[in-house]
């Protein structure tokens, strides 16, 4: 699912100013600030595992602060649409879970609580994986902490590999690597198979890792692309060589893979390698063995950078920011409350929270999470600039790439008809 809002699909808030605030959250509890010392609201969006964890944790953390937590939560979908009448009408929770590409939207509104006051005290950072630690920093301030640790892996099929006889992706490969492998998987494997899927159109699990191993990156910190004509020329053009030779699928397939499901051609058995998942969601999809790698290399850099998964914010708002603090560092801090929560926010953001969890983990998590350490210290490797947060449109720019993708790969436009729509596309969308 695509969780990101495009700046178009999000409500200005300045154009609700003066609103009405929205009454109500279904029953799932009151609306708005506590505006008492030892209570406040928290919302979040989740599934039923998510929000079985959260409360879960919430009443940890009640029994041993004091503070009572009223919670609020639904699906993604509305979810924003609802926060953003709150936020108009001044009466927004206490604390809520914001997704990573809205956090500068809602920045640069001024909805947000910058946290810096609350750090190091009673919010400790100090755990966290040094990438995360800048997580929900926007224009060099900070409005939000981590909940997970998110990265850019590639999933092989092992058994289709070994049946093939065909030298398995190991962490230290390359692009030049990558094309060999995708390619003799496909002669081996027949008609209808491919080494690979074809990622030119996967922005933040493909294309960002290329270009940071170029120095480059999808976006600057002022907002504006990190990457020019040239560079995306070269992307497509890498891609529509793989296409053309038969190593990566053809682009009728690429329909199924936008989720974790028995469809998805690494699943359906139609490639042997994907970018965009991990373990936890693909392998109880099949019998097969899965492995587990970085994104192919180049100069011996992964060009990895850690996402923050779900960020916790405190709007400005807030009626009770300082018991909010006091909450967001018990998700980061407290060990009850890591392992009541798990993985349901994704990998562990540290590793205090990594060595809690594994013991408690089936196979497919534990790899995942022992993937997400080794990447950890592989970033620090790099060392590496750490990546912008993504800007006000940034929905817009991930469409735009993937039309862009997408119509080189079906031959509706040229290489360079396409990268010069996908610039004018990405310039309208990030109001540049």
């Amino acid at each position: 699912m695509n969780e990101g809002l495009s700046r178009r699909g999000f409500i200005g808030l300045a154009a609700m100013v003066g609103g009405t605030a929205l009454a109500g959250c279904g029953a799932k509890g009151s609306t708005g600030g506590s505006g008492s010392t030892d209570s406040l609201t928290f919302r979040w969006w989740g599934g039923d595992e998510r929000n079985k964890a959260y409360l879960a944790a919430l009443a940890i953390f009640t029994k041993k602060s004091g503070i009572k937590v009223t919670s609020q939560y639904s699906g993604y979908d509305g979810y924003f649409d609802k926060l953003n009448t709150e936020f108009a009408g001044g009466n927004p929770p206490d604390l809520i879970q914001m997704d990573t590409a809205l956090v500068s939207t809602y920045a640069n509104k001024g909805t947000l609580t910058e946290l810096t006051k609350f750090i190091p005290s009673p919010i400790v950072l100090d755990t966290f994986y040094e990438p995360l630690r800048a997580g929900g920093t926007v224009k060099g301030k900070r409005y939000g902490t981590a909940s997970g640790s998110g990265n850019a892996p590639m999933l092989f099929d092992q058994t289709v590999v070994d049946k093939l006889k065909v030298d398995a992706p190991t962490n230290d490969w390359t692009w030049d690597d990558f094309s060999t492998i995708a390619g003799e998987i496909s002669k081996a494997w027949g008609k209808g198979k491919y080494g690979a899927i074809d990622s030119s159109p996967d922005d933040s699990g493909a294309f960002q890792p290329w270009l940071r191993q170029r120095g480059k990156d999808l976006y600057l910190q002022d907002g504006t692309l990190g990457f020019d004509v040239d560079a995306l020329t070269e992307w497509f053009t890498f891609w529509s060589g793989l296409r053309a030779s038969g190593a990566v699928c053809p682009p009728n397939l690429l329909s199924a893979a936008g989720s974790a499901t028995g469809a998805h051609p690494l699943i359906a058995g139609q490639v042997a390698i994907t970018s965009g998942w991990g373990l936890a969601q693909m392998a109880p999809l099949t019998q097969h063995k899965l492995g587990i790698v970085v994104v192919p290399r180049t100069n011996g850099k992964t060009g990895q950078a850690l996402s923050a998964g779900v960020l916790l914010c405190i709007p400005k708002s807030s009626k009770n920011p300082d018991a909010a603090a006091k909450l967001m560092n018990a998700f980061i801090n407290d060990a009850d409350v890591i392992k009541t929560m798990g993985v349901t926010r994704g990998n562990p953001p540290s590793a205090k929270a990594k060595d809690l969890l594994l013991p408690l983990l089936d196979p497919a998590n534990k790899r995942d999470i022992e993937y997400a350490d080794y990447v950890a210290k592989e970033v620090a490797k790099d060392a590496l600039p750490a990546p912008a947060t993504a800007p006000p449109g940034y929905g817009d720019v991930k469409t735009a790439l993937d039309m862009a993708a997408k119509n080189v790969a079906f031959g509706k436009a040229s290489i360079g008809d396409a990268v010069t729509q996908f610039f004018k596309d990405a310039k309208k969308a990030l109001d540049v």
